[in-house]
């Protein structure tokens, strides 16, 4: 007989329903919520999973994730539960609980994206999405940089966040300068800077700098830039959006470097 979890009153229940108001939570209690079939397979598949909830109305369609998940707690939920807990609008009765990943400073990579004050979390996970279609290998951020492991971040990056290790830093000015020492190039977007598609080549070691959606690239971190290149606007557009000149930029280095 499988035991269901009825009363919001439950303590277990009243800590994953706080997951979802704030960062602070989520690192305080060292867990992030990855909600919906899609988050939750991701999760498994790449054993990131501490917890599965399935609403036990959804029970047989989840049954096969649910064996697969080996060595993973899997509770039961009643719907009004489930639905306490969600962060969507229409819950898909399934959220794998999941470790919140320590910083990732060690083990980033060559091919890096920093981001210097991205606020919509919606941007941050489409800009980890794009990483991980393109080959990326690790993700700064500044104190300002919207959670990763937020509901709707995670959402946009459709599971690359499983598999982009991330870094916060404190002063990211300094972490781009240690970086510029150790030969990467430092591309930053700058609408007075060099034709983007007329720049010299970056190299194996570079890192692409995205600014913040209305201010784009801080001057301290600007200062940084190895290289300050224009994306062509030759529309009536004065700017694109973080995320996508982002991708266009990741999507070019890997050009460069397949050819």
């Amino acid at each position: 007989m499988i035991e269901i979890i009825t009363s919001l009153q439950n303590p277990q229940v009243k800590a994953w329903r706080a997951l979802n108001k704030g960062r602070s939570q989520r690192i305080s209690q060292g867990l992030f919520l990855a909600e919906g079939e899609h988050m939750a397979q991701e999760a498994v598949k790449e054993k990131k999973t501490r917890a599965l909830l399935i609403d036990a109305a959804a029970r047989d369609k989840y049954d096969a994730l649910a064996k697969s998940a080996q060595g993973v707690s899997i509770f039961y939920l009643a719907s009004h539960v489930m639905e306490a807990i969600s962060d969507a609008k229409t819950p898909q009765g399934v959220i794998a609980v999941c470790d919140y990943p320590r910083d990732a400073a060690d083990e980033l990579g060559e091919l890096l994206v920093a981001l210097d004050g991205v606020q919509d979390p919606g941007n941050v996970g489409t800009v980890i999405r794009t990483m991980d279609a393109a080959g990326f290998h690790g993700l700064l951020m500044d104190d300002k940089t919207a959670d990763p492991y937020a509901p709707k971040a995670l959402r946009a990056s459709m599971g690359g966040v499983f598999r982009i290790p991330c870094s916060r830093c404190n002063d990211l000015p300094a972490v781009l300068k240690s970086l510029a020492a150790k030969g990467y190039h430092i591309l930053a977007g700058d609408l007075h800077g060099a034709p983007f598609f007329q720049r010299p080549k970056a190299g194996k070691k570079v890192c692409i700098i995205i600014g913040n959606e209305g201010a784009g690239v801080s001057p301290a971190v600007m200062e940084c830039a190895t290289l300050r290149l224009k994306l062509p606007m030759v529309g009536g557009a004065e700017s694109l959006n973080a995320a996508v000149a982002g991708a266009i930029m990741m999507y070019d280095v890997l050009r460069e470097r397949m050819d």
